[in-house]
């Protein structure tokens, strides 16, 4: 992911949760994941392999195309 990637699921990722009124210590039970790596994510520090995003997107209730953001129009 490039960090422009990054940064854009880490938003939607932070949209979500403050949609539903959550928090990451939610996010990672909910998701199986780690606090750490949630967290890390959630800063932009780490990738979120697509198992991951797989996780996270259904803790949220939403697809996980929503948390990616849609190719470039060339």
């Amino acid at each position: 992911m490039t960090t422009e990637v990054r940064r854009l699921v880490a938003s939607a990722v932070l949209s979500e949760l403050g949609r539903t009124r959550r928090d990451t210590d939610w996010l990672a039970q909910r998701s199986g994941l780690g606090l750490r790596v949630v967290e890390a994510s959630l800063a932009g520090e780490r990738d979120l392999t697509v198992e991951e995003l797989a996780a996270v997107a259904n803790a949220l209730g939403v697809s996980p195309a929503r948390l990616v953001p849609a190719p470039p129009s060339d």
